[in-house]
């Protein structure tokens, strides 16, 4: 099973934002999901040099609100399909300003949805997205349709 390794550009500011990360990120620490907080104070460029660097053995996939999206079960999908490739995924959350478009046209993309939120929201979501979709790989209650 290949792992998922969740990157963000800074850690969270406030400590709400904090506390929900660190949160979600132990939840999926023994089902193969990693949380690696990058210096915020990496410029675009060396963040990006960074990330990709990271992801050179595996595939990486930016945040992007151009990304393809989807339900949960579109994120479950998703998630059996990283957690079985013999690659590691490698997902990106944006700086502040987002990526460039020189750098997202390199690389696959997945929004989030539509709305546009802060680094710190989006890392809220994503690790709970991934929680959801792994409580439903081990059949749990956590998540209803």
């Amino acid at each position: 099973m290949a792992r998922i390794v969740v990157h963000t550009h800074g850690k969270a500011r406030e400590k709400g934002y904090s506390h929900l990360i660190q949160k979600y990120a132990e939840r999926l620490e023994n089902r193969g999901v990693t949380l690696v907080p990058h210096s915020d104070r990496l410029s675009h460029d060396d963040y990006a040099s960074k990330i990709e660097e990271s992801a050179s053995s595996g595939v990486l996939i930016l945040l992007d609100e151009n990304g393809e999206s989807g339900s949960t079960q579109w994120m479950f999908t998703n998630w059996q399909k990283w957690k079985l490739s013999n690659k590691s995924t490698h997902l990106a959350i944006g700086p502040v300003d987002g990526f460039a478009e020189a750098f997202t046209s390199k690389h696959s993309t997945i929004s989030l949805g539509p709305l546009t939120m802060t680094y710190e929201m989006a890392a809220v979501v994503l690790l709970e997205q991934l929680y959801r979709a792994s409580e439903i790989e081990r059949g749990s209650a956590y998540h209803r349709e």
